[in-house]
């Protein structure tokens, strides 16, 4: 769907659910990926720009950003949310769904149990995102199990799936033939993607809603859906991510550190073989364009994704 803000398709905003606190997840800790949408975006077009902001604690801040998003000024927007009810008010999440209903493609990432609980006030067109993304406080007759029983992390709980090591990687299945995954990988038909010991559960739960990606656990060995396509004709694209250590600089770069938090011991496979990123990086730069082309954003020598 092509959004109704002329120029929206060379503009998208990298944006957290939480306000700037360098002991969390704050978008401070996503500076890699920024770099990658950048690239991505002004490779397709150099007129691409990006916006990378936490949740503002200002009114008049805030007060633009949601004017921005409920004008549809963005192409795509991609939403890191950490957030443990702690995340945006109300009138972002409206903001958020008048976007998408206008074209916007939002991406979405959260993690395990509750965190990204601000996401159950979205309503409207973004209402079935309350259902893929699956939280601990609203899933009747969530199992009493939990892969990742770790005494020192008792704030780690079900739903959380483990997929490996933070540092490390996870080979995920190619479950689709869409055009947002037409790029060479390490392994035919499949990805090599970033790891981590407590994922949150993604599952599809309408007829718009495709499987992309999907992993496994290393604990039980069930399968693990990693990311999801929602199109419907009439809005914006919404992709969601089982985590968003799949992008986060500390997955990608073990070097650069995580919150005092976070006590998992990290593996140091990304570091020794860098190469293993090489499909993150396409992954993210494949988003990047297939929104700015679902946008109805065509630069001299690019092509319509349903026709590639």
């Amino acid at each position: 769907m092509t959004p109704a803000n002329r120029g929206a398709s060379t503009r998208a905003l990298l944006q957290a659910t939480i306000a700037t606190d360098p002991n969390d997840w704050c978008i401070a800790r996503f500076s890699l990926l920024a770099k990658q949408i950048r690239q991505a975006g002004s490779g397709f077009d150099p007129g691409f720009s990006l916006t990378v902001q936490d949740y503002p604690a200002a009114g008049p801040a805030r007060e633009q950003l949601h004017s921005d998003l409920a004008a549809g000024h963005y192409g795509q927007v991609w939403l890191m949310a950490p957030d443990l009810d702690n995340g945006p008010e109300p009138t972002f999440f409206t903001a958020l769904e008048a976007a998408v209903a206008l074209g916007t493609q939002l991406v979405i990432a959260r993690d395990h149990t509750d965190l990204g609980s601000s996401l159950l006030d979205l309503g409207g067109c973004l209402e079935p995102v309350t259902h893929t993304q699956t939280f601990n406080r609203t899933w009747p007759g969530l199992a009493s199990d939990n892969e990742y029983v770790n005494p020192s992390c008792p704030a780690v709980d079900t739903p959380c799936v483990v997929t490996g090591q933070n540092g490390g990687v996870q080979i995920c299945r190619q479950r689709s033939d869409h055009a947002l995954l037409a790029f060479d990988t390490l392994i035919p038909g499949h990805l090599v993607l970033p790891a981590h010991p407590h994922e949150g559960v993604i599952r599809p739960t309408s007829e718009s809603q495709q499987v992309l990606l999907s992993s496994h656990s290393i604990t039980s060995g069930r399968e693990q859906i990693t990311v999801i396509l929602d199109e419907s004709p009439g809005r914006g694209a919404v992709l969601h991510h089982s985590t968003f250590h799949h992008f986060a600089d500390f997955n990608l770069e073990v070097e650069r550190g995580t919150p005092d938090f976070v006590i998992d011991p990290p593996s140091a496979q990304i570091a020794q073989s860098p190469q293993l990123l090489a499909d993150q990086r396409a992954y993210v730069a494949a988003v990047v364009r297939y929104g700015m082309k679902c946008a109805g954003h065509f630069p001299k020598g690019a092509t319509d994704p349903a026709t590639e």
